[in-house]
């Protein structure tokens, strides 16, 4: 009988050991923003030729901002997100916290609208998704940017 309750004792500490081994992922972010955005309205006008901004959300809750703003090359810039209800936030991998903002997503899933909150300002982006050309992804274009490097960041 004493050799059962060890054999009992033995199993049931190899299944806790094993089950605190597994390993943690981070939470994945589904509310219909995750994929690849296109910027097509900023404060109502459509941005100019030099003036272009591609936004990658991943379901792991990471970003990725691809801006070419007044610059002859693209910008890369990169963090982490959440969206919480209607509440879009996160940092910029440098640990710039990104401006606060409210989402809707269109009805049909193809359009973003992110509405600044809480910061006083009045910007109001429309991202439509489309696919990131390989062309701005590239690493001769796609430069990233530190944060001593920091320009006026669409997110």
């Amino acid at each position: 009988m004493k050799k059962y309750i060890h054999i009992i004792i033995l199993t049931f500490a190899s299944a806790l050991f094993f089950a605190g081994c597994s390993k943690e992922t981070a939470p994945e972010v589904d509310n219909g923003i995750c994929g690849e955005w296109r910027l097509t309205s900023w404060n109502g006008a459509a941005p100019g030729e030099d003036f272009s901004v591609y936004m990658e959300l991943l379901p792991d809750g990471s970003f990725n901002l691809y801006q070419k703003v007044y610059t002859s090359t693209f910008d890369r810039y990169s963090g982490t997100y959440t969206a919480d209800g209607n509440v879009f936030s996160g940092s910029y991998s440098d640990g710039e916290p990104m401006a606060l903002y409210s989402y809707e997503v269109g009805e049909d899933g193809n359009t973003l609208t992110l509405t600044a909150t809480g910061t006083g300002e009045s910007d109001v982006c429309i991202y439509t998704r489309t696919g990131i050309p390989d062309d701005v992804r590239s690493a001769e274009n796609a430069l990233t940017k530190s944060g001593a490097e920091k320009g006026r960041r669409f997110l």
